[in-house]
């Protein structure tokens, strides 16, 4: 990179983090949650961090807006900052995303086990449903050693059901 382009990028770099100071002054103790959740739950697939990040990032959009328009500078993010209902809604969006993300997987255990008992009980109604036309010979249960069916068992079955 010759020197010309990190003068041009310093050049713009410069007034671009003097604009930003105030809304990374209310980022930076917004989302101390959020960087709490990517610290406790490295390494698996940073769930915990989006959906925390998420809902305290929600939680902190109402007041970057009023930081945005209704005057952009470091005393108004000051003024965010020692606001109580604003950590209250800072605090209490990421408590929300923490109770989304500890509790959406037993939901989903017990969706998946209420689907399936009901494919079960489904597949045993349409099992009496073929013995009665077929026979009770349908009804009889095949479980390959080791719980595995070979290839070979299945081309030797259609063969000899031939």
């Amino acid at each position: 990179m010759n020197k010309s382009r990190v003068f041009l990028y310093v050049l713009i770099a410069i007034p671009i983090c003097l604009m930003i100071i105030p809304t990374m002054i209310v980022l930076g103790v917004a989302l101390i949650p959020t960087g709490v959740a990517f610290l406790v739950e490295r390494g698996k697939g940073y769930y915990a961090g989006l959906t925390v990040g998420c809902m305290n990032l929600a939680g902190t959009s109402p007041y970057l807006f009023d930081l945005w328009f209704k005057g952009h500078n470091v005393q108004a993010a000051t003024g965010i900052i020692t606001n109580v209902f604003a950590w209250m809604m800072f605090y209490g969006a990421a408590m929300f995303g923490w109770a989304i993300y500890t509790t959406t997987p037993s939901l989903v255990s017990t969706f998946m086990t209420m689907t399936s008992g009901r494919r079960i009980t489904a597949l045993r109604a349409q099992q009496r449903e073929l013995v009665q036309k077929w026979g009770p010979d349908v009804e009889s249960v095949y479980e390959p050693e080791g719980g595995k069916a070979h290839p070979a068992d299945h081309a030797a079955a259609a063969a000899g059901a031939k």
